[in-house]
């Protein structure tokens, strides 16, 4: 595949990516405004283009690792990656003096640093602590274990702020 391919299919993916989390947004939306028919249908519609996303983005990386290395890859990679992105766009809002953003973007790179917590074994171990709860903020992305705390320690979101993770 070509760099301008590949280019490509990751801007279809992004514009995929930021529709899904739209209209997941928007069902809560229409959840609190009483349209129950309008939360399930955009919720639908919205797991569609997450699906479409994934598919997408497994075309561009290629096959998912195999389960023994997986951990890996996401604490290894993806994460610094991500952090990578977040410092060069807190730095790129710092210069446009764009305060706000750069103090959300600030307070999502302390969210995704947090994340490390869960990763304190060996690299190749996909194992998880049983019968674990896992929270996580609805406005940073902090995941707290075992309950919610009453504060979020990223941004300051009260404990009603978090949703539990079920089981699947």
């Amino acid at each position: 595949m070509s760099d301008e391919n590949e280019k490509n299919l990751l801007q279809t993916y992004a514009l995929l990516s930021r529709a899904a989390a739209r209209k997941k947004i928007y069902a809560l939306k229409a959840l609190k405004e009483d349209n129950p028919r309008t939360a399930h249908l955009l919720r639908a519609l919205a797991e569609s283009e997450a699906a479409q996303a994934r598919r997408i983005l497994n075309m561009v990386r290629g096959l998912i690792d195999p389960s023994d290395s997986y951990i890996a890859t996401i604490f290894e990679k993806e994460i610094a990656e991500i952090l990578e992105r977040y410092t060069e766009e807190i730095n790129n809002a710092k210069t446009a003096g764009l305060t706000t953003v750069a103090k959300v973007l600030t307070q999502l790179c302390e969210a995704e640093k947090k994340l490390y917590i869960f990763y304190g074994h060996d690299a190749q171990d996909s194992s998880v602590d049983t019968d674990e709860r896992y929270f996580v903020c609805q406005f940073c992305g902090y995941v707290g274990k075992s309950h919610p705390p009453d504060i979020c320690p990223v941004c300051g979101a009260k404990k009603q702020t978090f949703m539990e993770i079920p089981e699947v």
